[in-house]
């Protein structure tokens, strides 16, 4: 088994790191918010101008967080129906194959992110609740599929690096 250099290690580490305090602070956010929210309409009778508007905008951002953050701690769904098809021989072959082929379907999805983006930028599409170009937002889908392809090329390359799998049983 190839050890994994020093640089991917806390390159990883890094990713993960920003990518959780992110999407921490984005639930956290979200319930403040809508808890205020909900407060503030059934004690005064009035509302936060476009919390619930904004509580999606931030949820579809931590979603989106959620994929690399599943891939780095082995957390993502998986059909186990074929696991015995592989001799155990060929099991870790099979496995880095899986995350190279993962790594490209990725990067497939992030063109299509990327296409997304320019997209919404080309056509003026805003968030008005918040005034800002919705493609702003939109950068999260390019980003969280790149992020993601490369956690999987990386465990493609130095498997050291691979979580394990946890069994969602």
């Amino acid at each position: 088994m190839t050890l994994a250099p020093r640089w991917s290690e806390r390159l990883l580490a890094a990713v993960f790191t920003l990518e959780a305090a992110i999407a921490v602070t984005g639930y956290a956010v979200v319930a403040g918010l809508l808890v205020l929210d909900v407060a503030l309409r059934e004690i005064w009778g009035t509302s936060i101008y476009g919390a619930q508007r904004m509580s999606v905008y931030i949820m579809i951002v931590t979603g989106f967080l959620g994929l690399g953050l599943a891939a780095s701690k082995g957390r993502h769904l998986r059909p186990r129906f074929a696991d015995g098809l592989i001799p155990s021989a060929f099991a870790s072959a099979a496995t880095r194959l899986g995350d190279l082929i993962m790594a490209g379907v990725l990067l497939a999805f992030a063109w299509i992110g990327i296409r997304f983006v320019l997209d919404a930028h080309e056509f003026g599409d805003m968030a008005r609740v918040i005034d800002i170009p919705l493609w702003y937002l939109h950068l999260v889908v390019p980003y969280a599929f790149i992020a993601t392809a490369l956690r999987y090329a990386l465990f493609a390359l130095y498997p050291s690096l691979r979580p394990e799998e946890v069994s969602a049983e």
